[in-house]
């Protein structure tokens, strides 16, 4: 079986989502960090990367961003677990 991508697991992510209660600031973050990558289809790598990068912010950063970051975080470590499944 081939690995799952970025695209196929955001697009999981997504359907998840919906399941979840969030606060508005951790939705609107989600929503962002799926989407983006859904439209981009950016590879393996880079997709890890980005989200490496979104989850490095803190709350030095704003508040957005450390909601972007938590979300990046817990995105980065699913995103790592599916990969350790395939």
């Amino acid at each position: 079986m081939s690995p799952i991508t970025p695209r196929q697991f955001c697009q999981e992510q997504l359907l998840m989502l919906g399941d979840e209660e969030l606060v508005p600031s951790a939705q609107a973050a989600t929503l962002e960090i799926l989407h983006s990558t859904v439209m981009k289809d950016p590879d393996a790598q880079t997709f890890e990367a980005r989200l490496r990068v979104l989850a490095s912010a803190s709350a030095d950063d704003g508040t957005s961003m450390a909601a972007a970051a938590q979300v990046a975080q817990v995105l980065l470590d699913a995103w790592q677990e599916a990969q350790q499944a395939e």
